[in-house]
Formats: structure tokens, sequence, C-alpha cells
């Protein structure tokens, strides 16, 4: 019995194979022929623009202090009934969109809720801005993640003695 696999290319198209036939057609993307091949699904388009949905996964209520929503992200959570963002009182399995961070116990129901709740998981909440939403779309960014800076110098070229040894 042949194992067989699915694999996505980023315009969208998949194709289920032989695994050897599909682990093939992924190296070869490596090297330049069959690019776009992968074994993980592409996000969907626009998904940075969507706003992220989630269920409650247990009633909440919003902080006791409303400016707490204008704040970033509290470090630790004292109690796990209270949502940071919140604006109103939830119930368990309720659907919400939002624009702010989410309570560490809600489920993605979107690719966006779950690249922010990942993201929100597992950095540090002092370095996260108050919300992830910049703009119109979203920005996971708490001011590490960005590429190292590198300074490139030229070679320091030595002369060269062409004499000959005595």
């Amino acid at each position: 019995m042949e194992k067989t696999t699915t694999i996505f290319h980023v315009d969208g198209r998949q194709q289920t194979l032989d695994v050897h036939e599909a682990s093939r057609l992924i190296d070869a993307g490596r090297a330049g022929a069959g690019k776009g091949w992968s074994f993980h699904k592409p996000p969907p388009l626009n998904w940075e623009r969507e706003t992220p949905k989630y269920r409650v996964t247990r009633d909440m209520r919003p902080a006791e202090r409303a400016r707490y929503r204008f704040e970033p992200p509290f470090g630790t959570i004292l109690d796990s009934g209270v949502w940071q963002y919140g604006t109103r009182a939830y119930k368990a399995g309720e659907i919400i969109e939002t624009t702010a961070w989410p309570h560490p116990s809600f489920m993605p129901l979107t690719y966006g809720a779950e690249r922010v709740l990942e993201f929100f998981n597992t950095r540090m909440k002092s370095r996260l801005t108050t919300s992830p939403w910049f703009g119109d779309s979203l920005r996971l960014d708490d001011g590490l993640t960005g590429a190292p800076i590198v300074s490139a110098a030229p070679p320091q070229l030595k002369q060269m003695d062409l004499r000959p040894a005595s």
C-alpha cells in the first residue's frame, strides 16, 4: 500500500501524491525546479487585513479599571476570568471579533487569530504594543523580531612583497 500526502502551491493549487514523489517535488523547489510547492498549506490571501475571530472558552468580564484597555498587556494575569481588553461581560461559547490582544484562553477561529494568539502567548508581554492592529492590518512585532543589523566591511588588502628571497 502506497502512502500519499498532499502538497500545496503558493498560488493555491494542491496535489495528493505518493510521499516519495511529493518529497522529490518539494526538494526540487529548493534547487530551483518546481518552485512554490510545500507540505504546509499557505496562509489565506489578505489574512493580515481580516479582523481576528475567537471563541470565548469561559465566562469573561472586563478589567476593573477601564484605563487598562489602553495599556500594554499585563505581564501576569491574577484572575483568569478577566480579559484586560474586554468592554463588557462575555459568555463562554460566544464568538467575538477584535483588534485587541486576545485572552490567552480564547480559541482562534481564523488564520489571523491563530497567528495573533500564538504570537501573544510566546512573547514577553512588556514588549508588546497596546494592540496587534496597526492602521488597517495586523503587525506582529515586539521590537525584538526584526532582521539583525549586519555591518559589512570591505576586506583589508595587504601589500605583497614580490622580491625574490635572499
